[in-house]
């Protein structure tokens, strides 16, 4: 038994992503886009969707329970809170709104109509995230320390100053609130514990753009391990460069584990915790990860099944709105030079 879908799409991120998502799904059955002339271009190249003109029209529909919002994130934010009010689910990109405040609303009324909002943290459906938080779990590292996690990428010069992206009016912040998110999302979900307390530095390197580019946070756990997420729009790429730098690492009483999903991916690990590998040797943890589909299939497949169930999707409102919450802690941090607690 499939569900019907609606999209309002109009110059969001990883559209295409999402669209082959959809598309492999074989649970989501019919697709009805509205939005841009780039959603009537989509619908007409997706065999499962057609174009519709009016979106109220979308959320009155009794025969539509969810709808994928892929949008800038100003437009994300009032059009999933129009969504919700109406006990329309929403899947959409992160973070889901410019400011927490407006994802405080959406909260609220998704506790009043029973509806979801799941932004798209996809890491949390990587194996090597699993593994991760399996490991740590598991007592692995013994108690958890220390970590670090960055994420760096091309300059905003090569994906284009004048794109949304880096525009504070409808983009609400920079890379913080496009990749550093989901290092803030991975951190407690892979640990378990919130951000408690943020102290950083921000900047805008490219002068052309109205957000920052370039972020560096210290951050403290509620079990008072500390540790550092960096990110930044920073590399100038060429033939045989990376476009993008990833890793996690993570230290605690008894050993650590890093993680360099570059290639082929591997979680290197050395640990005297019982029941691991040896002191004297560092264990490599290979990881295999066919994921399916386009952006985040494991993640979209978990939102259709909730939305069928009931029951709260993998990543919600209330996961969104704490991101949100510590990217803010860091603009004010930053902007204040004093720490933020949260």
């Amino acid at each position: 038994m499939g569900i019907t879908m609606g999209a309002y799409i109009d110059g969001g991120g990883h559209v295409g992503g999402h669209m082959k998502d959809v598309s492999l799904h074989e649970g989501i059955e019919r697709l009805l886009v509205t939005g841009s002339d780039e959603a009537r271009s989509i619908a007409a190249e997706i065999e499962k969707a057609e174009y519709v003109e009016d979106w109220q029209a979308l959320l009155d529909a009794p025969d539509v329970p969810a709808v994928l919002m892929l949008t800038n994130t100003r437009d994300t934010g009032h059009r999933t809170l129009e969504a919700v009010q109406s006990g329309t689910w929403v899947y959409g990109e992160k973070p889901g709104s410019r400011t927490a405040e407006e994802m405080e609303a959406i909260n609220e009324a998704c506790r009043e109509t029973g509806a979801h909002f799941t932004p798209c943290y996809s890491r949390r459906t990587f194996p090597e995230t699993r593994e991760i938080k399996r490991l740590l779990d598991a007592g692995a590292l013994g108690e958890l320390w220390s970590f670090q996690a960055n994420w760096l990428t091309s300059q905003a010069a090569l994906r284009g100053v004048d794109t949304w992206f880096f525009s504070n009016e409808m983009a609400g912040g920079g890379i913080l609130y496009w990749l550093g998110c989901h290092w803030i999302d991975l951190i407690r979900y892979v640990t378990g514990e919130r951000i408690v307390a943020v102290s950083a530095m921000c900047r805008t390197a490219d002068e052309r753009i109205s957000v920052e580019d370039v972020a560096c946070l210290t951050v403290r756990l509620e079990g008072g391990a500390i540790g550092t997420i960096r990110c930044g729009f920073i590399l100038n790429p060429y033939d045989g460069y990376d476009d993008y730098q990833l890793m996690t690492a993570w230290e605690g009483s008894h050993g650590s584990l890093s993680h360099f999903p570059h290639g082929p991916i591997t979680l290197r690990m050395r640990t005297r915790a019982d029941g691991f590998c040896s002191a004297s040797e560092a264990q490599e943890i290979a990881i295999a990860h066919p994921r399916a589909g386009g952006y985040a299939l494991d993640l979209l497949r978990d939102f259709v099944d909730a939305v069928e169930d009931g029951r709260p999707p993998m990543v919600s409102e209330e996961d969104a709105l704490y991101v949100l919450r510590v990217a803010e802690a860091a603009y004010e941090s930053s902007r204040t030079g004093r720490e933020q607690a949260l």
